[in-house]
């Protein structure tokens, strides 16, 4: 179970941090809810709406194995929390956020993209302290796909306050979440064995019935994920990102928001 490096490495294809967090906005701008029994089916593919379906959709994962928090890591692998950059994520064992960005120049608050829990949205929330998330069974991992360079999006100029949402510290460990491993779709492969030869023939021939799935709109199947796209895009060496300004990390200058 993650946090950690899994010695099972699952295929995977490749995705630009910017696409990535343009996936991310598509959800926040339709207000997707939390769900773990409900798919969101949109120009992206089908993804579950939970935490990890989240992450599944914006880093564009095989829309035929069944990725949730406790495999995730069979795609991504543990990074330095000080080498976070947009597009990365903060994993534990029974939830995930996808990093957005800097909150401030010393890199001791962050913000970040998530499905959280029942009765929320999918959200931008802003001035995490890093140190609370690594103290609660958190690491940083990166996906084996993700290409850097280019221009990242904007990341919203609101955001809600971490601070302001801690009610039982439930950000780090979301209330009502089921954190046992869901049952896969009907046309999901589930946690597939280590053997990758059997794995891609598994998933192409599966091909066509996840396109025919992809194409329907009110998906309400068991418990599961589901994902497709990728992109290209390019990051400068040595930015720091907050609220989606690239700027050199020796001039970062805050900038202001509104509550």
């Amino acid at each position: 179970m993650p946090p950690g490096d899994s010695s099972v490495r699952y295929p995977h294809g490749s995705i630009s941090r910017a696409q990535i967090i343009v996936r991310a906005q598509a959800w926040l701008s339709e207000r997707v809810p939390y769900s773990q029994t409900s798919w969101k089916t949109d120009q992206y593919g089908t993804y579950r709406q939970d935490c990890s379906g989240y992450v599944s959709m914006a880093w564009a994962l095989d829309q035929n194995i069944d990725f949730w928090t406790g495999n995730l890591n069979t795609v991504s692998h543990v990074i330095d929390a000080s080498a976070l950059l947009p597009g990365d994520i903060l994993l534990s064992s029974s939830h995930t956020v996808l990093f957005a960005g800097w909150a401030d120049s010393a890199h001791t608050m962050f913000d970040y993209y998530e499905e959280s829990h029942p009765g929320t949205d999918a959200r931008f929330v802003v001035d995490a302290p890093l140190q609370d998330f690594l103290s609660n069974g958190f690491a940083p991992f990166r996906y084996d796909g993700v290409l850097d360079g280019g221009t990242l999006p904007l990341n919203p100029a609101n955001g809600l306050n971490f601070a302001a949402l801690q009610n039982g510290q439930n950000e780090l460990a979301p209330n009502g979440n089921d954190t046992t491993q869901p049952a896969p779709a009907p046309w999901q492969s589930g946690y597939l064995p280590a053997d990758s030869a059997s794995l891609s023939a598994s998933t192409q021939s599966k091909a066509t019935r996840t396109q025919a799935v992809g194409a329907t709109q009110d998906v309400q199947p068991p418990l599961g994920f589901v994902v497709g796209a990728s992109g290209a895009v390019f990051l400068v060496g040595g930015v720091v990102i907050a609220r989606g300004y690239p700027q050199l990390a020796s001039s970062r200058k805050r900038p202001r928001r509104r509550h």
